[in-house]
C-alpha cells in the first residue's frame, strides 16, 4: 500500500486524487492533507480518510511534505507556495507527483539538481508533460530527436490583430477546453501558459531547448509526442480527462485498469496539426527566450506575467499588451547564472515589480 501526502487536497487535482483513492481503497493510505483556506472541506476529508496529520495554510506545507512514512508527495497547491515544500520533500528523498507548474517554471534547474542528487523521481501530472513522460519510456534520452508539445486552437487564432486588441476577460471565459482559474485562463489565451510548459519540459526531461517544439492540434486528442532519431513518433492519445494523468502519476511505474475512454470512442474522429502561431501570439516564444537567457530569467518571466495579467484583468492594458509588457521586463533584467533559491525568488519578485 502506497502512503501518500496531498498538498492542496481541496483543489481540483487534490479532490481528483482523493477520488482515485476512493476507487482503489486497498492501494493507497492517505497520511497527510493540506489546504490553504477551505477549512470545511479539509475537515470532511480528514473524517473520511483519517490521515495522520492535516494542515491549514502555507505555513504547514513544508512540515507535512517531509512526513517520514510518506512514499509519494502530491504537490497540487497554487502558485509559488509549492516551491519550498517540493524542495523540502526532495531533500527528504520523497518521490513527487507534480501538478504545480510554478515549481518548474521558476526554479526548474535547481529543483532537478536536487532531485538528481537525492535520487528522487518527479512524475508530472500536467497533461502535456505526463504525455511526454509516458512517450519517453519508448527510448533513451540520447535517442530523442525532439519533443512536441501540442496546443489547442481557439477562436482567437482566427481573429485579426485589431480584433485581438479588443478581447475582454468575458471573451476569454467563453467555452474553455479545461475548467481553470482566472489567471491561467488568460495565460492560455495569450499562449503564455504554453511558454511555461516549454520551460517545464526543458527541466523535467533534461533536454536542450532546441529539441522542444510546439504544434497546434485543434482536436485535442493527441496530448503531446516524442520523435526519436529513427523517425518514429510516439504519441499519447485520448480524450481530455485530467484524471487519467493523475492516476498515472499515483500508480507509476505500474498502470491500473480504469473506466476511461476506449479506442472505439476515437473511431471517425480526425486529427490534424498546424504550425504554431508565433507571430500572432508573441507570448508563445517567451519561454524559449527565457531558457536561452538562462539563470534567473524564467523566474522573471513568471513574475512579469503575473503582474501583466492582473493589469489586463483590471482593465488597465489591452490583451495584446500582455506579452509586450512581459518581454520589455525581461529585456531589462540582468541575469544571474546558477542562482540559489533566494536569488530565484528575488528575481521573480523583481519581475512582478518592474512591469511598466
Amino acid at each position: 500500500m502506497k502512503k501518500i501526502v496531498i498538498l492542496g487536497s481541496t483543489g481540483y487535482i487534490g479532490r481528483q486524487t482523493l477520488d482515485i483513492v476512493r476507487a482503489y481503497p486497498n492501494e493507497f493510505k492517505v497520511i497527510g492533507l493540506t489546504a490553504n483556506k477551505n477549512k470545511e472541506l479539509l475537515e470532511k476529508q480528514r473524517q473520511e480518510f483519517k490521515p495522520q496529520v492535516i494542515g491549514l495554510g502555507e505555513g504547514e506545507l513544508e512540515k507535512i511534505a517531509v512526513l517520514k512514512e510518506a512514499d509519494l508527495i502530491i504537490v497540487a497547491v497554487v502558485g509559488l507556495a509549492g516551491l519550498k515544500p517540493t524542495l523540502a520533500a526532495i531533500k527528504a528523498k520523497k518521490n513527487i507527483a507534480l501538478a504545480t507548474k510554478e515549481v518548474m517554471v521558476v526554479a526548474g534547474e535547481l529543483v532537478m539538481k536536487e532531485a538528481k542528487k537525492n535520487k528522487v523521481k518527479i512524475i508530472p501530472i500536467d497533461s502535456e508533460h505526463s504525455a511526454i513522460f509516458q512517450c519517453l519510456r519508448a527510448g533513451k534520452n540520447s535517442e530523442v530527436k525532439k519533443i512536441v508539445l501540442t496546443m489547442g486552437k481557439g477562436k482567437f487564432a482566427t481573429m485579426s490583430n485589431s480584433d485581438l486588441e479588443k478581447i475582454t476577460l468575458k471573451d476569454i471565459y467563453k467555452n474553455p477546453t479545461w475548467r481553470m482559474g482566472e489567471k491561467i485562463t488568460v495565460d492560455s489565451a495569450t499562449c503564455l501558459n504554453k511558454s511555461f510548459e516549454v520551460v517545464e519540459a526543458r527541466w523535467l526531461f533534461d533536454l536542450p531547448v532546441e529539441k522542444i517544439n510546439i504544434i497546434v492540434h485543434p482536436e485535442y486528442l493527441c496530448h503531446s509526442m516524442v520523435e526519436y532519431s529513427d523517425g518514429s513518433i510516439i504519441a499519447e492519445i485520448g480524450t481530455a480527462d485530467m484524471k487519467r494523468y493523475t492516476q498515472h502519476a499515483l500508480f507509476y511505474p505500474q498502470r491500473k485498469m480504469a473506466k476511461v475512454t476506449s479506442f472505439t470512442d476515437l473511431i471517425n474522429k480526425k486529427m490534424s496539426f498546424e504550425k504554431a502561431p508565433y507571430k500572432k501570439f508573441p507570448g508563445l516564444r517567451l519561454g524559449f527566450k527565457a531558457l536561452k537567457a538562462g539563470g534567473t530569467m524564467p523566474a522573471v518571466l513568471h513574475g512579469a506575467d503575473d503582474t501583466a495579467v492582473r493589469k489586463f484583468i483590471k482593465g488597465e492594458i489591452k490583451f495584446t499588451e500582455i506579452a509586450q509588457l512581459i518581454e520589455n521586463t525581461m529585456d531589462k533584467h540582468q541575469v544571474i547564472v546558477n542562482p540559489n533559491l533566494e536569488q530565484i525568488l528575488m528575481a521573480e519578485k523583481w519581475g512582478r515589480e518592474n512591469v511598466n
